[in-house]
């Protein structure tokens, strides 16, 4: 969600995207109203009709705007010093993803992505935030890829392989009652992204905690 938007528009949006999330908790989409939306974020059907088409088109941005705001949330830019050892240029930027920031902002949205990924899986926002988590790593190694490693593997799988196992990581976490704390469950997944160090930049290293 752009940080331009009026505050008086975002926080209409915001009260209407926490209403769909509470109506997905007992409603199939399909059988969620304009009405219902309305009287559950506490604004009239004029104002809704005033920033969105319909209730399709909606919930696309509602949805769209949630996955984007946990990427802004969590992508962070640092030193290259701060990802690697011993960098050709150690004053050099780089975008890489938080994954504390990423963790604890779902853990602050925990009901919406409980109900978005586990329980409203047809709504497909494991595909969102799938082709988002992409699209970043694909940055990284346009920014990076005549230092990555050469693991013979093809960039497509090495990126299908961090985002699949990445996704469902944080689905299985939400199944199981989020028993462990954003912070821990980032030195876990750092732990083993260690395992896989090699001495060139490979994908583990768009990680960070």
């Amino acid at each position: 969600m752009s940080h331009e938007i009026d505050p008086r528009v975002d926080k209409t949006r915001r009260r209407l995207r926490q209403a769909l999330i509470t109506l997905l908790q007992d409603h199939k989409v399909e059988n969620i109203s304009v009405q219902q939306l309305t009287s559950t974020a506490e604004v009239t059907r004029g104002t809704f009709y005033l920033h969105y088409k319909d209730k399709s088109d909606f919930v696309n941005h509602a949805l769209n705007d949630l996955v984007t705001e946990l990427f802004e949330q969590a992508i962070v830019t640092v030193a290259i010093s701060e990802v690697i050892t011993n960098p050709a240029d150690p004053l050099r930027r780089v975008q890489v993803l938080s994954l504390s920031k990423a963790l604890t902002y779902i853990d602050r949205h925990a009901d919406a992505f409980k109900t978005l990924l586990l329980n409203q899986s047809q709504l497909a926002v494991n595909r969102r935030i799938d082709e988002q988590l992409s699209d970043w790593m694909q940055r990284f190694y346009r920014d990076f890829e005549d230092q990555f490693a050469d693991l013979e593997v093809p960039v497509s799988i090495q990126i299908a392989y961090y985002v699949s196992s990445t996704v469902g990581l944080i689905t299985d976490w939400l199944a199981n009652d989020m028993i462990y704390t954003p912070r821990y469950l980032t030195k876990c997944i750092k732990k083993l992204h260690h395992l896989m160090t090699v001495g060139n930049i490979t994908f583990t290293d768009f990680f960070v905690q």
